[in-house]
């Protein structure tokens, strides 16, 4: 039997120096403001028995490397262990680039030192540890998430194919619109943190020269606003591989753009979670657990042609022409031309890593709640899969966790659908079969947690 629960949160300013290079494009830019902090928001929960964590960055991914030197770093200096630790990333494109990929260039010095200060956000958590009462929930929002991935005419699938395109037919996928959540106050009823997911790629900023961490910072800032600076409400995103804030059917259209289209979203997530917590049922204690695994997972294929087709491209991309392909892996709709040499550049370096390769699943209970953990941009699909079949009501699946495989696309994107997000590169590595196979790795981690009632 579990104890009084104990909570704490805290944040760790992770704003990096200015002309860092910044994330989420297909050429380097550098930071020239800040129109709002980085941050790392930390989650520690304690059963009295088992102590649980969780760490979300303004990052556009988290890197292994980052992952496993916050995680060695936690185990030693706040004895949570790795396995009961998920770290995650936001996916703003307004942060610091953490990984090479897509011609953007990391920055090894501020990837050397921010493990240190993701760390210092859990062990602050575990400083503020206090009794408290938790809740769980979930609202359902489905006007402002949208399938950017599009059947067209000519039987191909086209990411972003314009609102009102005359040769678009439909959305080639799902979207998750669960807003799930915990929430948590201290035993004399002041909100001391919340932690949620919802399935939206991202809502921007106005400069794409200023740090930001997005519509998630102001999705912090709008409930702050009301529930206290003391509580510390964390937005992580969900399955939103193929999903942003565009309808491109034209039937909802939006007036803002940049940061006022980003506080409007924030605004519309923040109204249901106000809601829905004056309604739940808290409890002062619940079973905490966690199990982490690693998985062997295959890379897309890279065959000798691929390499030699790559070759040509780069040593003259003026004079290479192509109207499909011009690589194997690629299904349905061509490589975009403004950026055939990125991809020719990415085919080289993904046939240079290890054909085998190995990930992280991961996946946390907290009372009849629980949450999964994912590694890379999941499909929509992918998340509503792992919810269908969960014993547990809700489970919030978060992606960007804990390692970055990029794209983890269905197995019908990358065999039958093709475009964007199915490309091979180091932004987009696992082959055919390995989103089923992560799918299938958290569905029976949930079902051993839930054995444990």
């Amino acid at each position: 039997m579990t104890g009084q629960l104990c909570a704490g949160a805290a944040t760790a300013n992770l704003t990096p120096w200015l002309d860092i290079a910044l994330c989420g494009g297909f050429a380097q830019r550098q930071a020239t403001d800040v129109h709002d902090e980085i941050q790392a928001k930390a989650l520690v929960l304690d059963d009295g028995e088992n102590r649980i964590g969780v760490v979300v960055c303004d990052f556009v991914c988290m890197p292994r490397g980052i992952a496993d030197a916050v995680k060695e770093r936690v185990a030693e200096r706040s004895g949570i262990p790795p396995s009961h630790l998920l770290i995650c990333a936001t996916h703003t494109h307004s942060g610091p680039a953490v990984r090479t990929a897509l011609g953007v260039n990391e920055d090894p010095a501020y990837v050397a030192q921010v493990p240190a200060k993701i760390a210092d956000a859990v062990q602050l958590a575990v400083n503020g540890l206090r009794p408290a009462r938790i809740g769980w929930g979930e609202a359902q929002e489905d006007r402002v998430s949208f399938n950017r991935r599009w059947w067209m005419n000519d039987g191909t699938v086209e990411m972003i194919p314009g609102v009102g395109n005359p040769n678009s037919v439909g959305p080639a996928g799902a979207i998750d619109p669960a807003l799930t959540f915990l929430y948590l106050e201290d035993l004399a009823g002041t909100p001391l943190a919340l932690f949620a997911t919802f399935a939206l790629h991202y809502v921007g900023t106005d400069s794409p020269t200023a740090l930001s961490a997005d519509y998630y910072g102001h999705f912090t800032a709008k409930l702050q606003r009301v529930l206290g600076p003391q509580c510390l409400p964390i937005l992580q995103n969900g399955t939103s591989g193929d999903i942003n804030n565009n309808d491109y059917s034209g039937r909802r259209k939006w007036d803002d753009s940049g940061h006022a289209q980003a506080r409007k979203m924030a605004a519309v997530l923040a109204g249901h979670v106000l809601r829905e917590t004056q309604l739940l049922e808290l409890h002062d204690s619940c079973p905490l657990a966690a199990v982490l695994e690693t998985v062997p997972y295959t890379r897309k294929r890279i065959t000798a042609e691929d390499i030699n087709t790559a070759r040509q491209i780069l040593e003259d991309p003026t004079a290479f022409t192509y109207t499909s392909g011009p690589f194997s892996w690629v299904v349905g709709q061509p490589v975009w031309k403004k950026h055939i040499e990125v991809y020719a550049q990415a085919c080289i370096d993904l046939a240079a890593m290890p054909e085998v390769l190995d990930t992280r699943v991961q996946s946390l209970r907290v009372g009849d709640a629980a949450l999964v953990a994912l590694p890379g941009e999941i499909f929509a699909a992918t998340g509503l899969k792992i919810k269908g079949q969960s014993p547990f009501r809700p489970t919030l699946v978060a992606e960007l966790a804990n390692d970055y495989l990029g794209y983890i696309c269905t197995q019908e994107a990358l065999e039958q659908q093709g475009g964007y997000e199915t490309w091979a590169s180091p932004h987009s590595i696992a082959a055919s079969g390995t989103a089923e196979q992560l799918a299938a790795v958290a569905s029976r981690q949930l079902a051993g947690l839930w054995e444990l009632t």
